[in-house]
Formats: structure tokens, sequence, C-alpha cells
């Protein structure tokens, strides 16, 4: 029986989630639709999809790594200046939405996955039930405490597979079906 590296089993889920999202959102819809809200609602999807690059970079980058998130390499091209905590709340940022890039906020979501991979494919030393500050990450881009105490709440004294499965994996996968329900409902089934 062959055994799986921790490490090559999270590797091989953020790579399929990489490869969902690319093939069944990125290049399905159009970016110059990224910004509607479908049935004269909800949630646009470039805010989904900024949301979850967001989660995935400071919960692996940030809290895991203990370094740069990704975005700081992409801020002027995604089209954001400051408040790079902004996109970590589930409801949507309307003025954030307006004025990040479409087809860059597609870009910097492949290269978080890409970056975790590449350090995932090195087999880090990981061990699952260490726990990291999260709260320092989070401190050092300045999420506001008042606003995010959910946030802050919810990561305190979660063990590193937490993030793993969780933030790097679940919560990836929990929206591209809410990605692919939006692509679905504004007529664009593949299928």
């Amino acid at each position: 029986m062959a055994v799986v590296e921790l490490s090559e089993w999270i590797g091989d889920d953020v790579a399929s989630l990489r490869q969902r999202v690319e093939s069944g959102f990125i290049s399905v819809v159009p970016s110059d639709r990224w910004r509607e809200q479908v049935d004269g609602g909800g949630i646009a999807p470039i805010y989904v999809l900024w949301h979850t690059a967001r989660h995935h970079d400071v919960a692996i980058n940030g809290v895991l790594r203990r370094r740069a998130p990704v975005l700081d390499d992409w801020m002027e091209r995604v089209g954001i200046s400051s408040d790079t905590w902004r996109g970590l709340a589930e409801g949507q940022d309307q003025e954030l939405v307006d004025q990040l890039d479409p087809d860059m906020v597609g870009q910097y979501f492949v290269a978080v996955l890409d970056e975790s991979l590449a350090w995932l494919a090195g087999h880090p030393p990981l061990d699952p039930r260490s726990v990291p500050e999260a709260h320092v990450a989070l401190a050092e881009i300045q999420v506001p405490v008042d606003r995010f105490s959910w946030l802050y709440n919810m990561w305190a004294d979660k063990p590193t597979q937490f993030f793993l499965s969780w933030e790097a994996v679940g919560h990836g996968f929990n929206h591209l079906g809410e990605l692919t329900s939006i692509r679905n409902r504004m007529g664009l089934s593949p299928f």
C-alpha cells in the first residue's frame, strides 16, 4: 500500500481546485461579465473569486508560511492600493467590485494557488497539530478587529490541519460551487 504525504495529498486537492476554477469558470465566463449580479442580486463572481483568493493567500502564506502574501506583487495589477483585508468578508464590497480588474483577479487567483502548489511540492515539514498564530498574520495586514472579530475567533487556536483542509481546499471548493451556480444562471453552462 502506497503512503501519501500530507503535503502531496493537499497539493493534489489544490491542483484540482485550480484546474476546476480555471476550466469551469475563468475560461468559460467572459471577464466583462464578472461584475454582474445574477438574478437581480447576490454576489458578483469577481468578488467570489477575490474573496476565495484572499482567504487562501492570507491563511497559507500569512498564517502557515509566515511570509508576505502573493498579493504584494499583484496590488497594482488587480487595482487595490491599500486595505488588503477587503474581500475577507463573505458580503460583497461593491466599491471593491467596481475597482478590481477582472482579468487580473483571475490571474491573481491562479498565482496564489500556484504558489501553494510550489510550496507543497517541496514537501515542507508539516505538523497538522501545530497551532500557528493566526492573529499575527491578520494584524500584519491590518484586518480591523472590530469588523472581523468573527474571523479572528474562527482562526484562533486552530491547528495547521484546519488551514490546510479548510482554507486551502474546502473553502475554495465551497466557492467553486458558488461560481458554478452563478455561471449556470448566466446561461453559460458548457453542459
